[in-house]
């Protein structure tokens, strides 16, 4: 009575057939155990959450899949031979050592191909296949398959996976089939005891092939039963799909018969468009429910590749606060568990690049187990940035632990209290021992691993890697929602995996398969939805909620409303792909056990009609997205949109030119007139789109940010007449100008900054934004320049140190060897300080380095070296600095000159040679005739000549320039002592700009090459590093004649002038 009152409630309704047979079912045998085969369990709780929805009883009712079925049916077998069931990573296991016996013992069949993840599963995948199909040794040794090689191998694999689980006690799903069968045997006629249960029904839909096939088929003869469902019209019932179907169409069933169509049956009313990508599809899904005024728990969305459009409706629904189920979950990655493995992962492949470390902390994805009170995510971040580690394991211990030690030896600040300088040094210790808790524990438990060329790496297994991402993850915070859930399935995996999966194979295979055993789907939460709530934890539909499943699952919920997407060529039914190791001429040798790819492509389709069918009276609306971004090329729709097409009109003959025509515009982000908005974005957007063509709303904009406006309008400045956004400031001579504040100390190099680039200067040391110092791997470069020079300065500097001190003649052989030894003590030391890329990098610059070394003793063997000073320094060290006068008062200065050499012999009595190393190879200024000065760029003989006669009382005879390296080819520049006295003249007319506040851009491109601010200046460069353009350089060049650039102007032409 109750199935009748159903029948009469849904007629005409969108609730599938197979409903109908369960309530059919329930009326029959209200109190019976009924045992419902269905292929997935997630299909099942849809089938039987959808019977209680239409209020019909589902006591007695219990769902169970094929494979449970077995297990249940096998136990007794199970015990009998003491086996024991293997799970996936077990099975993988075995698998795999049979895979190496068989190469091993055979005449290596896979050679260096042995160690690919992706054959290795391919082949796995074969021999599961022919166990499933039933297919024993003696029948494949007698099969005459494509090549001999690959039977002989196969019958190998085969055989030693069948012994290793023999001699181990254990039972795959094959020999779980197997016994299912036996054990139905013994049972006689009847449906087997063993399961307990009075029904037993199929649903259709399940498979017939192989030892499935065969235990279904059993149990059919042994009573069991198969549900009807909605028929499919105009394709035959593929051999591989078990099929009970109704006797009456529905209008969807004639998807592939559209002519067949009886006429007094109305056409089935459908929606097809096509959008511009997936974000902007769901959102027309959305607005299409919204059109239509349905509500959330009235809809269900089906996707053809549920990974992608789950991640993006997740990201959608989150942000407009829609609850949404997903019949499979989402994809790890939606989380932050799923995240960290991600980045583990690449950074353990990427030679532990401290930059992945860095945005973990940023984000917060990595906190210490017992955190400690002041700490932030920021201020950890910070902290692991001036580690300055780069990349490599051994840099995050040494770094570390430097930085802890040298915590003692920090000293107050001058204007530093007592109190201030212990909260600084108790900050920077806690931090610095917070990332050692999170960093030290998962780098030991990760085992060594190759560098980023591959080189220093051993044999190394998914089971020891899982050991150092568990470490690592415990280092990950937990909030409740997916993240919870996503962490506690993730480290059941990685427990399985240690367990399990200890073979050895090559560092990117062993990632490789941590990868894919990593790919998982978690439970969603709904958009307010707790953690505990019954509701969140099931894949199942719930009320209240959107609904999004696969083509598995999908058209089981009865839903009003069903938006088809992602139905385009390349998914919707899919292409015919064979297998690579069982092709289709060899699946056909074996027996019908083995689909080929034209059979499984027919499943395919069959079953999508059958899925469009069981949606009886539902509204369908499909769609796809027409444009792949990441492969740049545009998407076609499937031949399932066109049927679909042809149907709806009543018309078998369209074509895709009508099909083209029916889809309409793509739908982009930007809503059409008219169309319901769903947020601000869309109510934005839709107004910039109501006229003929998109308006440009700027001016909207900036009216409603007036931060923003005031920085686009000085932008707009900038390429107008000079002014204050060209770098000019409001004049602050008193703190600014350092003849006038004493406080400011200035170096020659930082002279050289404001004579290159005034605004250079405002950068650096009026506002002093410092420049990220990262390592940035380059696998063609250890050492910067800078870095280089520094290193040749303390070899040369050693070098003449020494030979004096044992009376070494500079033409002694021993003084070369002298030098190359302190070179690589040099060489030594700079390994410890600056990550490397890679060993054969540091031999190539070794190389060059030693003959910078050579081209050094050639020169001092041909110049002479009479130095009495190396490494002169003034104001260094907390020595007071030197005064210096230039125009318009005096400044502070210290510095460090190289070399101080006394020709005649006598530091006190004859006059002084300042000598400058020069590293580079750029000596093209001095040839080309530039001047002393080169315009305010080439201050420092003058600088030093003014500072060591103030210094030591003695005049400076000249200064020189030296380019002791091999790039340099050991050229000379010298200057006598007149030629640099304009330097305090040309100094004081630099300042003057800094006292008026005019920090003007250099106007000169070339300036910008070694700028630590180009990219603030948006300087673009070629990939050789020259400049290509500089906006303010190229402003300055065409204004320089303007009033306002006059003090630049003076500087340029000081020389010129004098």
């Amino acid at each position: 009575m109750v199935a009748h009152e159903h029948m009469s409630v849904t007629s005409g309704s969108s609730i599938p057939h197979l409903i109908h047979a369960l309530a059919s079912e329930a009326d029959r045998n209200p109190i019976a155990r009924k045992l419902i085969v269905v292929p997935t369990f997630g299909m099942g709780r849809e089938l039987l959450r959808r019977l209680s929805l239409e209020r019909i009883g589902w006591v007695g009712f219990e769902i169970t899949t094929p494979h449970t079925l077995a297990l249940q049916l096998a136990r007794l077998g199970l015990d009998r031979d003491s086996l024991r069931t293997l799970d996936a990573f077990e099975q993988q296991s075995v698998l795999d050592e049979a895979l190496d016996l068989s190469n091993s013992s055979g005449d290596g069949a896979l050679g260096n191909l042995s160690e690919g993840v992706g054959l290795r599963e391919k082949v796995y995948g074969a021999v599961s296949a022919l166990r499933m199909a039933g297919i024993e040794a003696s029948t494949l040794e007698s099969a005459r398959l494509s090549t001999l090689s690959k039977r002989l191998f196969l019958l190998q694999m085969l055989k030693h996976y069948e012994r290793l689980l023999y001699e181990r006690r254990q039972a795959d799903s094959a020999l779980i089939f197997q016994l299912a069968l036996d054990a139905l045997e013994t049972e006689g006629n009847q449906l087997p005891s063993l399961l307990g249960a009075d029904r037993l029904i199929l649903t259709p839909g399940l498979t017939t092939r192989g030892l499935t096939g065969r235990l279904l088929a059993g149990l059919q003869t042994r009573g069991a039963s198969v549900f009807e469902t909605d028929p499919v019209v105009g394709i035959d019932t593929p051999d591989g799909i078990l099929w009970n179907r109704h006797t009456e169409p529905e209008p969807y069933s004639y998807l592939h018969a559209p002519a067949a169509l009886p006429a007094d049956v109305t056409s089935p009313g459908v929606e097809i468009f096509r959008a511009a990508s997936i974000t902007d599809e769901l959102r027309e899904v959305l607005r299409r429910i919204v059109e239509r005024g349905l509500r959330w728990d009235e809809v269900e969305i089906i996707a053809t590749e549920p990974a992608k459009y789950g991640s993006a409706l997740h990201s959608v629904s989150t942000q407009l606060g829609i609850p949404v189920t997903y019949a499979v979950g989402l994809p790890i990655e939606r989380t932050r568990t799923g995240r960290v493995v991600k980045a583990y992962l690449d950074w353990i492949e990427e030679g532990f690049q401290a930059d992945l470390i860095r945005r973990l902390l940023e984000a917060g994805d990595l906190r210490p187990r017992q955190a400690q009170d002041g700490f932030s995510a920021l201020d950890l971040a910070r902290r692991f940035r001036s580690l300055r580690i780069g990349w490599g394991r051994e840099r995050y211990f040494t770094q570390l632990r430097s930085a802890i030690d040298s915590i003692d030896w920090l000293r107050p600040g001058r204007l530093e209290s007592e109190q201030d300088f212990e909260q600084r040094c108790k900050k920077a210790r806690n931090e610095l021992e917070a990332l050692r808790g999170i960093l030290f524990p998962p780098l030991r438990a990760t085992p060594r691993v190759p560098d980023r060329f591959g080189q220093d790496g051993k044999p190394i297994s998914p089971a020891e890697l899982a050991q150092g991402l568990r470490s690592f993850l415990r280092r990950v915070p937990i909030v409740e929602g997916p993240d919870s859930s996503a962490h506690q399935e993730i480290d059941e995996f990685l427990e399985r995996i240690e367990a399990t999966l200890q073979r050895r194979t090559n560092f990117r295979a062993a990632v490789t398969i941590l990868r894919r055993r990593l790919r998982v789907h978690v439970q969603a939460y709904g958009v307010g939805v707790s953690e505990n709530s019954g509701e969140s934890r099931t894949t199942a539909s719930s009320g209240g909620h959107l609904h999004l499943s696969d083509l598995e699952h999908g058209g089981f919920t009865g839903r009003r409303a069903v938006f088809f997407v992602g139905a385009d060529t390349e998914h919707l039914p899919g292409k015919i792909t064979q297998d690579p190791v069982l092709v289709d001429g060899d699946r056909r040798i074996l027996g019908a056990g083995l689909p080929t790819s034209t059979e499984l492509l027919r499943e395919r389709v069959f079953s999508l009609a059958a899925l469009i069918a069981r949606l009886k009276c539902a509204h369908l609306t499909m769609s796809y997205t027409a444009w792949d971004a990441v492969q740049s090329q545009v998407v076609g729709p499937s031949t399932t949109l066109l049927q679909l097409l042809r149907l709806s009109q009543s018309d078998a003959h369209l074509t895709f030119q009508n099909l083209d025509q029916a889809l309409g515009d793509i739908i982009c982000r930007v809503p059409k007139s008219g169309r319901p908005l769903l947020d601000v974005d869309d109510i934005w957007l839709s107004e910039l789109g109501s006229g003929e063509v998109m308006r440009r709303g700027e001016q909207n904009v900036l009216e409603a940010f007036p931060g923003l406006n005031a920085g686009v309008t000085k932008e707009r400045e900038r390429g107008g007449e000079p002014g204050y956004v060209h770098g000019a400031i409001v004049p602050r001579p008193s703190a600014l100008d350092p003849r006038r504040n004493k406080d400011i100390v200035l170096s020659p190099s930082r002279l050289e900054g404001l004579g290159t680039c005034p605004l250079r200067y405002l950068h650096s040391s009026v506002l002093r934004l410092i420049p990220p110092d990262d390592y940035e791997f380059n696998p063609d470069r250890w050492l910067d320049p800078r870095r280089k020079g520094r290193l040749l300065h303390g070899v040369f500097e050693h070098t003449l140190s020494k030979a004096k001190e044992s009376n070494l003649a500079h033409s002694d052989r021993a003084f070369e060897e002298l030098a190359l030894e302190r070179l690589h003590f040099e060489v030594e030391q700079a390994k410890k300080e600056v990550p490397a890329p890679g060993e054969d990098a540091v031999i190539r610059e070794l190389t060059g380095l030693e003959d910078d070394v050579r081209s050094f003793v050639r020169m001092v063997r041909k110049e002479g070296a009479p130095w009495e000073e190396l490494e002169f320094g003034f104001g260094m060290g907390g020595e007071a600095p030197v005064s210096i006068e230039v125009e318009g008062g005096s400044i502070q200065l210290r510095g460090m000159i190289d070399r101080l050499d006394c020709p005649g012999g006598d530091l006190e009595l004859e006059g002084i040679r300042v000598i400058d190393y020069k590293t580079g190879r750029n000596t093209r200024d001095f040839r080309e005739g530039k001047g002393v000065f080169n315009g305010g760029r080439r201050l420092q003989l003058g600088l030093y000549a003014l500072a060591v006669e103030e210094r030591l009382s003695r005049p400076v005879e000249t200064g020189e320039y030296h380019y002791p390296t091999r790039g340099g080819q050991n050229e000379l520049f010298s200057f006598k002592r007149n030629q640099l006295e304009g330097i305090g003249s040309l100094v004081g007319h630099m300042l003057q700009g800094v006292a008026e506040g005019r920090f003007i851009p250099t106007q000169d491109k070339k300036d910008c090459s070694y700028c630590d601010y180009s990219e603030v200046c948006r300087v673009e460069k070629s990939d050789y590093g020259g400049v290509t353009s500089s906006p303010l350089a190229e402003w300055s060049k065409e204004h320089l004649e303007h009033p306002a650039l006059t003090p630049l102007k003076e500087v340029r032409e000081f020389e010129d002038e004098g």
